[in-house]
């Protein structure tokens, strides 16, 4: 048997974080969890030096890094981008197609399927996340016009060709066909999220009866409180914060949102139910400047990818750690529920939290060690 012993650190428990404390790793499981000082002997030893040991975080949102793209539909691509956020302390996610061309999506998917069966030294592949294309055109974002169309049964099942690889679906419930769409696949164990979607507030509150459970990056690409004719309405913002039903993600970049709405959030939702994700995308952890995405000319610049014209962000180039040192440092979250909301959440969204997500006996040893800056230090 092969054993890892993480020592000397804080640990970073669901509830609580431990000032003195070690975890025990058998064969990549966590047998046990010391409070205070052991003399537990290990194949291997770690000490966190004081730093804090961590479970790894978990995101459910990634189109990219390092260059690439999950579009790429390229084995060494996926790889790639899987590794640049294991650096950051990303330990397993779902890599996240975008609207295109329907072959390109069902090719990018099945590489998914194929690279998640091997062996690689990056964060670990959980499924797939299809964002589109089924998508109301006027909160369409970054998202290309050119390949929206209305969700149903068939083109999913198409999309997944049989490999069972789809976890989480994001799509806009007004949209003809969504509702039987989320019926189906939410009773098959697919996360259905609400995105780039028009919907009021009647239609969100539907949705939720007919298998959404979630919202995709809140407050980008969505409609929200206006008054078209002197009377207000309420969409799918408002929804998201009043619904119970509705788990919500928030690109928790410090760009996108300002820790005022951040805050907003998590007195609305609370540390369960409150993501943070990264959408990160190709120019993650490369230099700014121009890229592409999904077919459109991307700008990156001051720390934010947005379309070429200006007109909407275009995912991000965020990691997770810096979604919880923005979390903790800048909005004031404590620490461990900062953790949670970067990782035992979206294990939990899509119901892999029985095994990852956080320390705890019988998971896992997905670990990492951070100092009090976040900044992540890889364990070996």
């Amino acid at each position: 048997m092969n054993s890892i012993l993480y020592k000397n650190g804080k640990v970073i428990l669901e509830n609580e974080i431990l000032p003195l404390g070690a975890v025990l790793v058998r064969d990549g499981i966590i047998v046990e969890i010391f409070r205070g000082e052991t003399k537990m002997k290990a194949d291997v030893t770690v000490d966190a030096g004081g730093k804090y040991i961590s479970p790894g975080f978990i995101d459910t949102h990634i189109h990219g890094g390092a260059g690439y793209d999950v579009m790429d539909a390229d084995p060494v691509a996926l790889v790639e981008i899987a590794r640049t956020h294991r650096a950051h302390g990303c330990t397993a996610f779902l890599p996240t197609t975008l609207t295109s061309e329907l072959s390109r999506i069902k090719t990018a998917v099945k590489n998914v399927s194929d690279v998640m069966r091997t062996e690689h030294f990056g964060a670990r592949i959980l499924g797939a996340h299809l964002e589109g294309p089924c998508f109301n055109i006027k909160f369409k974002g970054a998202q290309n016009p050119k390949y929206l169309v209305n969700p149903s049964i068939e083109l999913f099942n198409e999309i997944d060709g049989g490999t069972g690889v789809v976890k989480r679906i994001s799509m806009a419930p007004e949209l003809e066909g969504a509702f039987e769409t989320a019926e189906y696949f939410s009773k098959r164990g697919v996360s259905i999220s609400v995105a780039h979607s028009d919907a009021d507030f009647a239609c969100v509150e539907e949705a939720v009866k007919r298998g959404f459970s979630h919202v995709t990056h809140m407050y980008n690409g969505m409609s929200y409180v206006s008054s078209p004719d002197y009377y207000c309405k309420t969409g799918v913002v408002e929804a998201g914060l009043l619904l119970g039903g509705l788990t919500c993600e928030v690109i928790a970049d410090g760009k996108h949102m300002p820790k005022e709405i951040m805050k907003l959030l998590y007195k609305c939702k609370g540390p369960e139910k409150l993501l943070l994700t990264t959408d990160a995308t190709r120019p993650t952890n490369m230099p700014e400047g121009a890229y592409e995405l999904g077919g459109l000319e991307v700008l990156v610049t001051d720390g934010v990818a947005m379309l070429a014209d200006r007109s909407s962000f275009a995912g991000s180039v965020a990691t997770c750690d810096r979604l919880v040192r923005f979390a903790y440092k800048d909005c004031g979250f404590p620490l461990h529920e900062a953790v949670r909301m970067a990782g035992l959440n979206h294990a939990r969204l899509i119901g892999a939290d029985n095994e990852t997500g956080s320390i705890a006996k019988g998971k896992r040893g997905d670990i990492i060690i951070f100092d009090d800056e976040i900044n992540v230090i890889e364990a070996k």
